[in-house]
């Protein structure tokens, strides 16, 4: 075998492997690493959650399985039980607010698209929504605020990935709180799916 096609062989190779990366990055509109990335967090349960440099925080979610919901409280970014005073909830690539057809606490979300996480200092005035009952669409789930508009995600139906719209959530929690959230990532460090990694903080 000539060297040249050895080179070929070794070069497609290495494209192959690169295209079964995780291909979903942090959205930093400086191009920059964001200090909320938060590196590769070893979960310690279903959610983990760190405060970074900036001290805002990192949350780890394993929301992987299709049928159990893992609810979240964001006053510290603990797991919940679904009886207590949660704010979002995951499922596989669902997120649920604890307001409208799926809680009683009112929490609500508004999506910001024309402002960086770091830049965003206050709630804003409109657009908010919390999970509503199934609309008009080819399935019979209830209308997830997450999901409604544009979605949090991007799909590519070649690779099936999805990767996270350049967001930034504003949460009117269950405690009267406020926070800013961003979804990083979707899938762990060997491409598994159901992992969210949040970058967040009180506002």
């Amino acid at each position: 075998m000539s060297r040249f096609i050895t080179f070929v062989m070794f070069s497609v190779a290495v494209l192959a492997i690169a295209g079964c990366a995780d291909s979903i990055a942090p959205h930093h509109p400086d191009g920059g690493a964001s200090p909320g990335d938060g590196g590769d967090i070893t979960p310690t349960g279903n959610v983990t959650t760190v405060q970074v440099s900036d001290r805002t925080y990192t949350s780890l979610i394993n929301s992987t399985s299709p049928t159990d919901w893992i609810y979240v409280d964001f006053r510290d970014g603990s797991e919940a039980a679904a009886t207590a005073a949660w704010d979002l909830r995951f499922q596989r690539f669902h997120v649920s607010t604890n307001g409208g057809i799926s809680g009683t606490a009112g929490v609500e979300i508004s999506a910001v698209t024309d402002t960086a996480f770091a830049a965003m200092t206050a709630m804003p005035d409109a657009g908010y929504v919390s999970d509503t009952p199934d609309g008009d669409d080819e399935d019979t789930l209830p209308e997830y605020a997450f999901d409604q508009g544009d979605s949090w995600y991007d799909y590519d139906p070649e690779t099936h990935v999805l990767t996270p719209r350049p967001i930034v959530w504003a949460v009117r929690t269950a405690a009267g709180g406020k926070l800013k959230l961003e979804i990083l990532k979707y899938y762990d460090p060997a491409g598994s799916a159901g992992w969210f990694t949040l970058h967040w903080a009180p506002l």
